[in-house]
């Protein structure tokens, strides 16, 4: 029933009467990553993550959702809030190890690779608008895990953007893109965010709107058709590499490393974009493709929390590939593949480190490797 059929075999059974909403049956349906690898080799074009989806949204309309998802979904729409929400519970609950109570239930499971918070949030950390006399001017999405945790991959994308001689806007009321509500279904709640965003970035001033993770890009790419009336929007949204690649002319130095390079799933599969970081890569470093660079990590957002067995043995393969490429450095454009990645790494004794494609680039442009 884990399968992209017996997904949508199940949501038919349920839709016939055949079937009732079971635990089993929520479970599944909430399983599904929605990596779109089902989608991209179906023959027949069916698209089971929107199936899946639609179901999500049916169980959101049908059975009550757990008080702690309610509070954390509803403090989104405020992301100041949400991050002092967050220290918040990181200060209250610390316990002697150093690792918060409330992230307990994934330590049990073999989980720590969950993120320390920064005490700044990117928001709150650069102006709304940097001018770098350029002719070309972005819109920079941050994203909450960008936002709050993984906060060097703003500070690089930012930097490198500036020596590009590229204007940033970085609009202060921009929030959560969305797809954490989308998971669970809330799907107003998703167009509530939806339309603050577009609302915020005042797209026909911007070249184009560039995402730092895929789970992000995807969304405004994609799920923005149906969440706002604005497609100028979703067709100025670029992933920071596909923009760097296709409409930047940089001049970097050749750093004397190697790299090999991880294919996020809601990039590749989900946004098509798979070439333009490994033509990055290949122009800043010795590039060394590894075994199955394009199979999932392991991360998966909610594979990995709700089950980690099964995330663990993906995540030792792909372990296992990264040693067998030989490479100094692994890059990704996804900071939940590089959290995760690295925690694998480290797990396995190895000292490598994993960085947003990005942040190779930046290195680069310094020549700081």
């Amino acid at each position: 029933v884990m399968s992209p059929r017996g997904r949508v075999s199940l949501v038919e059974a349920m839709l016939e009467g055949n079937l009732s909403i079971s635990d089993r049956y929520i479970d599944t349906i909430r399983a599904c990553i929605k990596c779109t690898r089902c989608a991209d080799v179906c023959p027949s074009g069916v698209r089971p993550e929107k199936i899946v989806q639609s179901a999500r949204e049916m169980l959101f309309e049908t059975i009550e959702t757990p008080d702690d998802i309610k509070e954390a979904l509803r403090l989104t729409f405020n992301p100041k809030r949400f991050h002092e929400w967050l220290i918040n519970k990181n200060n209250e609950n610390k316990i002697d190890n150093g690792i918060p109570l409330w992230q307990l239930p994934l330590i049990f499971h073999g989980n720590a690779y969950l993120p320390n918070l920064s005490e700044k949030a990117v928001l709150e950390k650069y102006p709304e608008y940097i001018n770098s006399n350029g002719k070309k001017k972005v819109g920079l999405f941050i994203g909450c895990s960008v936002n709050y945790s993984n906060t060097t991959i703003a500070d690089s994308a930012i930097d490198v953007l500036e020596k590009l001689g590229i204007d940033i806007s970085i609009p202060k009321d921009q929030t959560c893109c969305g797809a954490p509500l989308l998971f669970y279904g809330d799907i107003e709640g998703a167009k509530t965010l939806a339309n603050i965003n577009v609302k915020a970035f005042k797209c026909d001033d911007l070249d184009a709107i560039l995402t730092l993770c895929p789970a992000c890009g995807i969304t405004l790419k994609q799920d923005y058709e149906r969440l706002t009336d604005n497609s100028n929007f979703t067709l100025k949204i670029y992933d920071i590499s596909e923009y760097i690649a296709k409409c930047t002319d940089y001049n970097t130095k050749k750093l004397d490393i190697s790299v090999t390079y991880h294919d996020p799933c809601y990039l590749r599969l989900g946004q098509k974009v798979s070439a333009e970081p490994r033509q990055i890569l290949k122009d800043v470093a010795k590039y060394i493709e590894m075994k199955d660079a394009n199979k999932c990590c392991g991360y998966g957002g909610t594979l990995a929390l709700f089950h980690p067995e099964i995330s663990q043995k993906i995540g030792e393969s792909k372990v296992k590939n990264i040693i067998n490429s030989g490479a100094d450095f692994i890059a990704t454009g996804c900071p939940g593949c590089i959290l995760f990645i690295n925690d694998m790494l480290k797990k396995s004794g190895i000292n490598k480190n994993v960085l947003h494609t990005i942040q190779i680039f930046q290195r680069s442009l310094d020549h700081s490797i």
